[in-house]
């Protein structure tokens, strides 16, 4: 098990900053997503830490040792490549064998050790039908798998897959998400994964760490970000659909402050009633998930949150999920995450509970959440 960090690593190209004074740590064995929208900068972060793009500015440190001028070969990194990246003249299983015979491991692994290693994980990977074929013969869902398999033949210091599983059909990302994670932990090894998918990073990273633009956002565990976005990027990129957004005024009643949003009064917890008083500002954001907002009976009394009474719109089946499109007639719309058994058609009216609890709120000019500003 190795322990990498980045120290505030720039990448460009020409005038285009992909990377931006990132820093991270990982830990020994843990598996760490690198989760952002396409352009985040994620690949571009992969390949400075395996050594294939060269560091602009900053410092990569495994195990205490930078390694920014190590040649790649000798970093003990096995990668695996969005775009495949096979031999097109290697069949499948010589492309999967092919960093086992590499010089520098030749002599460690018998043919026998080879075969047995490529099948155990041609069979993982469900691609063990496959090994005599020749790249140009796959679909693209199995190319990614043989690029994959390539990577995972191997016991390296570090594994880093890039968008592994983005091109497979649903049910079998599914089921890899979950194996891969086994694999990982049976393993030990310490990964860095990329994803575009925040499902997918909550279902196999111990931490996450979201980018936007080259720029780290946030990093935590999924129930950390998921509880505590540390800003408006995060809310919407931790969520489908996105966090529910509204321009809200701080206003003061005697000894409590409330936000108030298109005629709504929003009731806040006290952690963050303390943090607005300590802020000069009159305006701000509020943000709540769609998922967090909850049906209420009528009638009901409510002692703590804010309850709002809206008329569906219109209503989208999600698998298991229904998301309900509400208006309270007041020029003030949102969404609302519900499970598929609930009985709810456009046109009806619904009473919704916007818990004190469950209420983010972020400066209006630097869109950070105002309980992560100093």
């Amino acid at each position: 098990m190795v322990e990498l960090e980045l120290r505030k690593v720039t990448k460009k190209y020409g005038d285009v900053v992909a990377v931006k004074d990132l820093s991270f740590k990982t830990r020994k064995g843990e598996m760490l997503v690198l989760l952002g929208p396409p352009g985040a900068g994620k690949s571009s972060t992969l390949k400075m830490i395996a050594g294939i793009e060269e560091v602009t500015a900053g410092e990569i440190v495994m195990d205490g040792q930078v390694i920014n001028h190590i040649d790649p070969a000798e970093r003990d990194v096995a990668m695996a490549f969005e775009t495949y990246a096979l031999y097109p003249h290697l069949s499948v299983f010589e492309n999967i064998a092919f960093p086992l015979r590499s010089p520098k491991r030749a002599h460690v692994f018998s043919e026998e050790v080879i075969k047995n290693k490529v099948v155990e994980v041609a069979q993982f990977l469900e691609i063990d039908m496959l090994l005599e074929r020749k790249p140009k013969e796959l679909s693209g869902g199995q190319r990614q798998r043989v690029s994959l398999a390539r990577c995972l033949v191997r016991e390296p210091k570090m594994f880093l897959l890039d968008e592994p599983i983005a091109h497979l059909d649903a049910k079998l990302r599914h089921r890899l998400r979950r194996d891969l994670k086994r694999w990982q932990r049976e393993r030990q090894t310490t990964t860095v994964y990329t994803t575009t998918d925040y499902l997918e990073a909550f279902s196999v990273g111990d931490r996450i760490a979201i980018l936007n633009r080259g720029i780290l956002q946030q990093i935590g565990t999924w129930e950390e970000i998921y509880n505590q976005p540390a800003d408006t990027f995060v809310g919407m990129i931790v969520s489908d659909p996105p966090m529910n957004y509204m321009n809200a005024r701080i206003v003061h009643e005697g000894e409590r402050l409330f936000l108030e949003a298109k005629g709504v009064l929003f009731r806040l917890s006290l952690p963050v009633q303390e943090k607005l008083r300590s802020m000069r500002e009159e305006e701000v954001i509020v943000g709540v998930f769609p998922s967090k907002i909850a049906l209420v009976e009528e009638p009901s009394v409510v002692s703590s949150g804010t309850v709002i009474d809206g008329v569906v719109k219109f209503v989208e089946l999600r698998g298991s999920r229904k998301i309900a499109f509400v208006s309270t007639g007041r020029d003030f719309n949102f969404t609302v995450q519900l499970g598929v058994e609930e009985n709810v058609r456009p046109g009806d009216q619904i009473r919704c509970l916007f818990g004190e609890e469950v209420l983010q709120v972020f400066d209006k000019q630097s869109r950070k959440n105002i309980l992560f500003l100093s």
